[in-house]
């Protein structure tokens, strides 16, 4: 399962040693109630141990803590904060991890769960080092990290696309495959919602959901996506209870459909691939019928600043 960082108690936060630090985001997260229809988005936030890397004119621990500070900020507290994948800056080394940590720390202070999953710049090995696994994990699936988050009106299912450490494809396996056609079959009466980091690979119709655009600095092209898309999509697809695909990888944020799926790739809060995208957070409402997904972007003068995909679900 990715792994859960679950909420220090209010008594315990306002006790700690830490209180005399706490900035005004601090305490007025801590004071208001999580709504259950509300959650943040992040992905591809690659944290380096050093605070103060730098990569392609910009800086990935500064612009997470400012989308941390504006999660923090909002009226309506999310329930969750959900991180897609990639969340260490290359390679995955435990030096990474203790600064993801360190990151995180305002979150966690402020008692909001926080869950992570594994992207192409992870490395499972130093990560449960860095963060033991808790009790929601998959027994099934040892191997890799996998959970289902219940919510209100919808499930989520983060899966592990992680294939090998620094190569851009991922793949979910015949294992948690199998894994995720029986666990859906067992929530066939909630919406579900699937979180992987990678893209999907375009099919025999010829599909592209999204304009790929490689960094300058990534190796050879080549095949950078889901390569078990075709099996994934055989698993979801006729699972009508699976409303939304959302994925990572890609550093953009843009919207698609599959039939009647809808398709959502969340931007990087660190580098881009190409410039003039927004590089931010999601900020996901959820309905009764749907969702809003809204982009936060981290400049606020980007045209798309705002940007809201009112979506339904399908039936």
């Amino acid at each position: 399962m990715p792994i859960t960082l679950p909420p220090i108690s209010r008594r315990k936060f306002i006790t700690s040693s830490i209180a005399a630090a706490l900035t005004p985001n601090l305490l007025h997260a801590a004071d208001t109630p999580a709504d259950p229809h509300h959650f943040a988005l992040l992905s591809d936030i690659h944290i380096d141990a050093n605070r103060k890397f730098f990569k392609e004119e910009t800086f990935p621990w500064d612009n997470l803590q400012q989308a941390i500070a504006e999660i923090l900020a909002l009226n309506s507290r999310p329930n969750s904060l959900l991180v897609n994948g990639d969340l260490a800056c290359h390679g995955g080394t435990r030096e990474d991890y203790a600064a993801l940590i360190e990151a995180l720390a305002p979150m966690h202070k402020a008692g909001m769960p926080i869950h992570l999953s594994m992207g192409n710049h992870d490395d499972r090995r130093n990560f449960f080092a860095a963060l033991p696994p808790d009790a929601a994990r998959q027994k099934e699936l040892p191997q890799r990290q996998v959970c289902v988050i219940p919510a209100e009106r919808a499930n989520f299912f983060m899966l592990d696309s992680l294939e090998v450490t620094t190569k851009s494809p991922g793949s979910l396996g015949q294992g948690q495959l199998a894994w995720l056609a029986k666990a859906l079959d067992a929530h066939k009466n909630k919406p579900a919602i699937v979180m992987v980091h990678h893209d999907p690979l375009p099919d025999e119709t010829g599909e592209k959901p999204e304009p790929y655009v490689k960094s300058p600095n990534s190796e050879k092209p080549g095949p950078s996506g889901l390569l078990d898309t075709k099996a994934f999509y055989d698993i979801i697809m006729p699972r009508k209870q699976v409303k939304a695909y959302v994925y990572g990888h890609t550093h953009d944020w843009h919207y698609s459909k599959r039939e009647d799926l809808h398709l959502i790739n969340l931007p990087p809060t660190a580098w881009l691939f190409k410039a003039g995208r927004p590089r931010g957070w999601v900020d996901l409402n959820l309905t009764q019928n749907g969702a809003t997904f809204e982009l936060r972007s981290l400049d606020t003068k980007h045209p798309q600043h705002g940007e809201k995909l009112e979506l339904t679900w399908r039936v």
